[in-house]
């Protein structure tokens, strides 16, 4: 067959250069060599796509163009049907695929009229593919808007039939507020990172789900693999992976990180009629346990199988709790904890006590608020988003990878055998700009998933400084050798650090560098050889005596580590964040490496 002619269109949520730059390195990856396209106008005319005019297909190629000088990628291959449904299931910057060819091909790969078009002229075809990337992040509108099951079907039929017969919608108003209806959410110009499973549980610092979608595209181009992040988070790429039909193993040293990777993961192979019931189950044993608080010595009566010691565990908790949440909500939390092990099902326990964790995350924010009532609320949001993605499935049928997490500190991963991972990509927390543990503190205590005395002194970046060694300074005065071993560009931040005025800030950015410089010799010795490894790093910056800001160039230190340890490096894509108020980070670079 011959080769036929592919146009990749970006979505017009990109914000700037550096994610058509990314669009690029994931279609190089995946597809091979493409030329940048700066306006669809530029092919209409010059290339086949021409003789579809008469049926308007430059209305498809126009509608709803990003900004900037890119507006897609050009590229010839043949359509076979397995490039196209990798591609599909795949790309994360291009929300379309259009191809066009003199003979008709394969066109098995998806379905018509919901993420597939077909057109002819003449001898010619011409088939237009929507990724799955648009359907998963446009659902976080149908969770918006959802109140039950039969409105997620409905509102299924709409996502999967708007690009294909509403394209030519005049939206209303995005400051509309009232009257809004879904497809209006559709037309905003926005890129929602929310997006199903990746709502499960608030999460400071999280990564940015379609960065990681491209940067596992462009280092794993294979289905056959294994990659890792050993700073898992709440578990966005491992989360990704699954969607991409990628394996993955997950590190985190926070307990909570561990539970929501798992949970994220998990959620999308349960059966949404049996995590229903389960909820059910649960909610209504909560309520017919109702205690009663009643007055004299033993303050509580409570139906039978009541077991915990409600007062001794008030007594004992961190006043930051105690301020944050009233008593009685306090002991609703606790009562809720203790039943989840005793009335459900294994398979569920571990959503239902994220779903709590959540609730308390709630309840912190609002202050106040009926404890049931919230608690129901989550729980039953968070299982219509199971059950959307299952609808949602039901036409991408996505082959989902498989994810295990573990509880582990990554600067020795004794779980993880030498030389069997194919690819990794982290984002390691950025020093001093983020208390992860003080963050979750309500939930990592009420739910008794932590002793915070025993983790926080091995949180690595870690900005509370009581956790850190009195004799760290010294080290650093005196040249130690983890002192002595660092990069120069390292050591001459930190002695700017403590010339300025910010001995804490030096203190806490050696004991990262220290603690990194451990990290990446793991990372070195898990990776298979001529496997690639990613790490995005962030620049703190700290306004010093003079009263100017110096930046802390932890990529550059990381970069110099990593080449120390054995990483050779193939490329640093740096760039500016919108958002760096916490620990004033302003540049993020993309460090890729490979062994």
């Amino acid at each position: 067959m011959s080769k036929a002619l592919w146009y990749f269109k970006l979505f017009n949520s990109i914000k700037d250069t550096q994610e058509a730059n990314f669009a690029a390195l994931e279609l190089e990856s995946l597809f091979g060599r493409v030329s940048r396209v700066r306006n669809f106008v530029d092919i209409l005319d010059n290339t086949m796509f021409g003789l579809f005019k008469s049926l308007r297909v430059q209305d498809l190629l126009a509608h709803e163009l990003p900004y900037g000088e890119c507006h897609g990628f050009i590229g010839e291959q043949n359509p076979r049907e397995v490039l196209i449904l990798t591609l599909m299931k795949r790309l994360a910057y291009i929300r379309e695929i259009f191809i066009v060819s003199t003979s008709s091909f394969p066109i098995n790969v998806g379905v018509e009229g919901k993420n597939r078009q077909s057109f002819q002229s003449g001898k010619h075809h011409l088939v237009r593919y929507i990724t799955n990337q648009y359907f998963l992040e446009k659902s976080q509108y149908i969770s918006k808007i959802s109140r039950d099951e039969n409105e997620v079907d409905r509102n299924v039929e709409t996502l999967f039939g708007f690009l294909v017969t509403k394209s030519n919608r005049i939206p209303a108003s995005s400051s509309l507020a009232v009257g809004k209806r879904l497809e209006d959410y559709f037309a905003i110009r926005e890129e929602p990172s929310l997006y199903l499973a990746h709502y499960i549980h608030p999460y400071k610092g999280k990564f940015h789900p379609k960065l990681v979608r491209a940067l596992l595209n462009y280092v794993i181009p294979s289905d056959k693999v294994l990659v890792l992040d050993n700073f898992a988070g709440s578990g966005t790429l491992l989360l990704e992976a699954c969607w991409l039909g990628l394996n993955s193993v997950g590190t985190d040293i926070n307990p909570l990180s561990k539970l929501t990777s798992v949970v994220k993961c998990a959620s999308l192979t349960l059966d949404p009629k049996m995590l229903k019931n389960a909820i059910e189950k649960y909610i209504k044993t909560l309520e017919d346990s109702k205690p009663i608080r009643v007055d004299g010595p033993n303050r509580w009566q409570t139906r039978p199988h009541h077991r915990n010691d409600i007062e001794d565990e008030l007594n004992d908790l961190p006043k930051a709790i105690t301020v944050a949440l009233t008593p009685s909500i306090i002991e609703s939390i606790i009562r809720a904890r203790e039943t989840i092990r005793d009335t459900t099902n294994d398979q569920f326990a571990d959503f239902i006590l994220i779903g709590l964790a959540g609730t308390i995350s709630d309840l912190v924010r609002r202050k106040e608020g009926d404890f049931l009532g919230v608690l129901r609320e989550r729980l039953m949001h968070l299982y219509l988003r199971v059950y959307l993605f299952d609808r949602i499935n039901d036409v991408l049928k996505i082959n989902l990878g498989k994810s295990k997490t573990y509880q582990m500190d990554c600067r020795k991963m004794k779980g993880i055998r030498t030389e069997t991972i194919d690819a990794i990509i982290n984002s390691p927390p950025y020093s001093t700009a983020l208390d992860y543990l003080r963050n979750d503190l309500p939930q990592l205590t009420l739910l008794r998933l932590a002793d915070l005395a025993k983790i926080e002194p091995k949180m690595i970046g870690n900005p509370n400084f009581k956790v850190y060694p009195d004799n760290i300074l010294q080290e650093m005065t005196e040249g130690k050798p983890a002192y002595s071993l660092l990069p120069e560009e390292g050591k001459m931040v930190l002695k700017e650090l403590v010339e300025g005025g910010r001995r804490k800030e030096a203190i806490r950015s050696y004991r990262f560098f220290v603690d990194m410089q451990a990290v990446i010799g793991e990372m070195y010795r898990v990776l298979k050889p001529g496997c690639k490894c990613v790490m995005i790093v962030g620049n703190n910056h700290f306004k010093v005596a003079s009263g100017n800001y110096i930046e802390i160039r932890n990529d550059q230190v990381i970069t110099s580590l990593a080449k120390r340890t054995g990483f050779k490096e193939d490329m640093v894509i740096r760039r500016d964040l919108e958002k760096s108020l916490t620990g004033m980070i302003r540049r993020e670079s993309v460090i890729i490496l490979h062994k």
